[in-house]
């Protein structure tokens, strides 16, 4: 009885945390930025040249697109990027999405 209980509370906690990939990493990554300054280019292209750090793909257990898009940011931090481009996102279910991104720094102009 105490297994079963523990397994399913597992399950549980693992599906509200969503699934997300590493970020795999193309370019050369910086020092680790705070996520609350990296920006969301979400329906336009950013307007500056940039070079591509890493490609982040996450999927399921987020409540919403927005959860889901600061857990893309949190990884984006994570490689030293100013931007993160998101490519795609589909809602799957009622707390399903997935979305796929690129990590993206700004080059000086």
């Amino acid at each position: 009885m105490k297994n079963s209980l523990f397994l399913t509370l597992l399950l549980s906690s693992l599906l509200v945390s969503g699934c997300a990939e590493p970020p795999l990493v193309i370019g050369q990554p910086a020092a680790s930025t705070d996520s609350q300054q990296v920006a969301i280019y979400y329906i336009d292209r950013p307007k500056c040249n940039f070079e591509t750090l890493a490609h982040i793909r996450v999927t399921g257990g987020y409540f919403s697109l927005k959860s889901m898009l600061a857990k893309m940011q949190k990884q984006a931090a994570g490689v030293g990027a100013d931007g993160l481009y998101v490519l795609h996102t589909q809602q799957l279910d009622v707390k399903e999405y997935l979305g796929t991104a690129k990590a993206i720094r700004c080059l000086p102009a």
